[in-house]
Parts: C-alpha cells; structure tokens; sequence
C-alpha cells in the first residue's frame, strides 16, 4: 500500500467538503484538489478516471447524507405524509445547494434514477404491504421521483410551462403534495 494508502478516500473527501463549502468545481483543477488532499493529482485519474466522474461521486454522497437524515422522520406520521416531509426539506437542500444537487441529479438520471428511488422504496412496502408487487412499488417510486428530478433540472423551462416558479418552496411544497396525495389515491 505504502504511501498512496487512503489517497483515493482523502481525495474523495476533498471534493465533498469543496462542493459543500459551495465551490464550482468545475473551477478547481485536479491540482488544486490533490494539492488540498496532501497527494499526487495523477492519481485523481488512477482512482477516479476523470475529475467528471470524481465530481459525480462526490456529489451522490452528499446527497446521500442528506437523504440518509432525512429518512429519520418520526414513525408517529403516516407514510405519505412521512415521504411529503422527506421530499419537502430534500427539495429544499436542493435548490439551497444548486451544484450539488444539478450534479447528483443528472447522473441519477442516467442511471435510470434506482438509487434515489431505493431510498423510498422501503416506505412504500411499508404501506402497501403486499398488496403491490415489488416492480410496482418500484414504478410508483419512479412516478414520484422522476417529475421532481425533471422540474429541478429544468426549472426554467418548466417556470414558463407551468406559469409558476418551481424554486418558488410554496410551489414546490404544493407539487410534492399532489404528486403523493396521487401516489396514496387521496
């Protein structure tokens, strides 16, 4: 192992605690980030293949600390209105860290969104029981997700679309309960 022992992990928390800290990092180079991380900026490229795919990684566990808290809501409230809550302060940490979530959210996307929706799934089957087969379960998980991932990745399409704005929390707040007042048939 010798000296590059824990390189790849100190690397990796460099560029959480950059993008946490609010830095683009598409302006800090490769140098910068190893420079900070105290190792070598080839192995950047070694570990991660590209400072794209460093930046992705980094940016879904961030969002999967914030979801990983959010998914502590108290057991008192029903289900929908547990996953209302949920995505209500996740939507909110979103649009108060754009980079990061634009980040985590595309590459979400590209992978067909399951990480996020394995996040839900649990209270989904806690609801539904068995009542609904594994892949619908699954699908309504997709059904709720995929808007909210939509309307955030294009907000400005969609402010113009819905004659209203999306960043707007009211609005936003009022979409998450019709999308899962749908969900729950209510």
């Amino acid at each position: 192992m010798g000296e590059n022992s824990g390189s790849k992990e100190k690397i990796l928390e460099t560029v959480v605690e950059l993008l946490l800290d609010g830095q683009d990092a598409s302006k800090v180079s490769n140098r910068q980030i190893a420079s900070i991380a105290g190792v070598n900026s080839a192995l950047i490229n070694y570990y991660f293949q590209s400072k794209d795919n460093l930046v992705g990684i980094a940016a879904g566990i961030c969002m999967e600390k914030i979801a990983g808290a959010l998914n502590e809501y108290s057991k008192d409230l029903c289900v929908g209105d547990r996953i209302k809550q949920m995505l209500k302060d996740f939507s909110d940490f979103c649009y108060s860290n754009i980079t990061i979530a634009e980040i985590a959210i595309n590459a979400d996307l590209k992978q067909g969104s399951i990480h996020t929706s394995g996040i839900i799934l649990p209270l989904f089957r806690e609801h539904f029981g068995k009542e609904k087969t594994d892949n619908e379960l699954k699908l309504l998980t997709f059904q709720l997700l995929h808007p909210m991932q939509l309307l955030f990745i294009n907000r400005n399409e969609y402010k113009t679309y819905l004659s209203c704005d999306p960043s707007s929390k009211d609005i936003r707040d009022n979409m998450i309960e019709t999308l899962v007042d749908n969900i729950f048939m209510k």
